[in-house]
């Protein structure tokens, strides 16, 4: 099912582009806000699902890989293709996988950067970090958001 808004999105940031992903709505409303998807991200309680050692061979093309099966497995992306990650002014931007899609050409150089997408009904979230020397892949339920 295609969503209507869709349709007439603007054109895409340039992070969102270089990482492949197709823009197809901005200000994406009625979800938990990034703020709160951050913190569910970045508190000492958090443990990753996965690492990547960013200094090992390939570690993009493995992060990439994790992030996919860690984003599919939590239900992170629709049928479609889509989720959502922060756009402008920590917006909740609604995007599409493509062929060319590679979530790490998101990440900003330097330790600390980091991608969280969210499910498109705002239950679940999956986020590819960059802490110290590693890629860390961190899944998130939502427990005040119903399935």
């Amino acid at each position: 099912m295609t969503d209507e808004r869709c349709r007439s999105a603007p054109a895409p940031a340039p992070r969102l582009a270089k990482a492949g992903l197709e823009v197809l709505a901005h200000g994406v409303e009625g979800l938990p806000s990034y703020a709160r998807a951050f913190k569910a991200v970045v508190n000492v309680e958090v443990a990753p699902r996965a690492t990547v050692a960013r200094t090992a061979p390939g570690a993009l093309q493995e992060a990439d890989r994790l992030w996919l099966e860690h984003a599919r497995t939590a239900a992170v992306i629709d049928d479609e293709g889509c989720f959502l990650v922060r756009g402008a002014d920590r917006d909740w931007v609604r995007v599409r996988r493509t062929a060319h899609t590679a979530l790490c050409a998101a990440l900003l150089p330097g330790a600390g950067s980091m991608v969280i997408a969210m499910s498109p009904d705002g239950r679940r979230l999956c986020a590819l970090t960059e802490e110290d020397d590693d890629y860390w892949f961190v899944v998130h339920h939502f427990e005040d958001r119903p399935m």
